[in-house]
């Protein structure tokens, strides 16, 4: 009897060491569902004599953005434009109750893992007063939670807030020293649903422009490629953030591109023409209308040497001149 329940025992056990491993290993029964994570956090209120969270549609709405957010741009309570959590409850339309100035009656719990199942994370943020303050918080009545899948990579996200007593929004009229009403709320695009791709250069590399409202998961998507593959060919972290405008590299080239044919060596078909006889060629065969009237040349030169010689020859030939005309006067 005693051989057969130590035997018993023995296989129960092989049973068990066997299936955990298995388990841990694969992690087939994580449990990542945002509704989950609202049911984990009730029963921690409950076993607290706390009544349970309601789930709101805005603020369901506004954490499952901010944790897609997460997703891109890495763990952080600050959203796009910088928006904190409150003024992405006010953004989105939530009646906020409490101090605005102060960030209303809200809280946030953020935490992300690779394959890190909805109790982790309870579990993780009752580690400390703050965020354990946000699960069994007696001031907050409502609850948006949400949740974003990479790969293994899971992040979380929940949003706790007490809405005003009317249902409507409330007026922000309760300044802190030195703030103004567009610091507490901050308008941004609402998270694009459609990304364009760019068209491959030749050589087959691909880069995206990334505009307002696109998260590094649907861009990955739309091309066909990893998160991780954009990350490593654009020398980006875990936490890196893509903005509007940015170039991200998509896919490498493989730096060979299509070679330009050359010109045919074949004869042309056609005789090379000869060449235009030039303008100096054509003048000389050219007959001006009017010839141009030649210049006389000088009909005497005299120099300084030559004056005394020449003047002598004019002296003897008017005295030879005189002699002559007298000498015809006497006959």
């Amino acid at each position: 009897m005693l051989f057969l329940v130590g035997l018993l025992f023995a296989l129960t056990s092989k049973a068990e060491a066997a299936s955990t491993p298995a388990i841990a290993a694969d992690r087939p029964g994580v449990v990542t569902d945002a509704y989950a994570l609202i049911a984990a956090v009730n029963a921690l209120r409950a076993a607290n004599g706390l009544a349970p969270y309601n789930a709101n549609p805005i603020l369901m709405g506004i954490a499952q953005q901010h944790a897609e957010f997460m997703a891109v741009n890495g763990v952080s309570h600050s959203g796009y434009g910088g928006t904190r959590p409150y003024q992405r409850a006010l953004n989105a339309g939530y009646p906020l109750a409490g101090d605005l100035s102060f960030g209303g009656f809200m809280s946030e719990n953020i935490t992300a893992g690779s394959n890190k199942s909805v109790q982790e994370a309870v579990s993780e943020w009752q580690g400390d007063a703050p965020h354990l303050n946000t699960m069994l918080s007696p001031n907050l009545q409502e609850v948006g939670v949400g949740v974003a899948l990479v790969g293994e990579y899971v992040y979380y996200v929940i949003d706790a807030a007490r809405p005003t007593g009317s249902g409507v929004p409330q007026v922000i009229n309760t300044l802190a020293p030195g703030e103004t009403a567009a610091t507490l709320v901050v308008y941004a695009p609402p998270l694009a649903s459609t990304v364009f791709p760019n068209t491959p250069m030749p050589d087959g590399e691909i880069s995206h422009i990334v505009q307002p409202g696109e998260t590094l998961w649907l861009i990955a998507i739309t091309y066909g490629v990893k998160i991780a593959e954009i990350r490593q060919l654009n020398g980006m972290s875990e936490t890196d953030a893509i903005y509007p405008k940015e170039q991200l590299l998509i896919k490498k080239g493989s730096g060979i591109t299509a070679t330009p044919v050359p010109a045919s060596l074949t004869p042309t078909l056609f005789a090379t023409p000869s060449p235009l006889p030039t303008l100096a060629a054509l003048l000389p065969s050219i007959t001006p209308f009017f010839s141009p009237t030649p210049t006389p040349p000088p009909l005497l030169v005299i120099t300084r040497q030559d004056g005394p010689l020449v003047l002598g020859m004019i002296l003897l030939a008017a005295i030879v001149l005189t002699l002559a005309l007298a000498r015809g006067r006497r006959s």
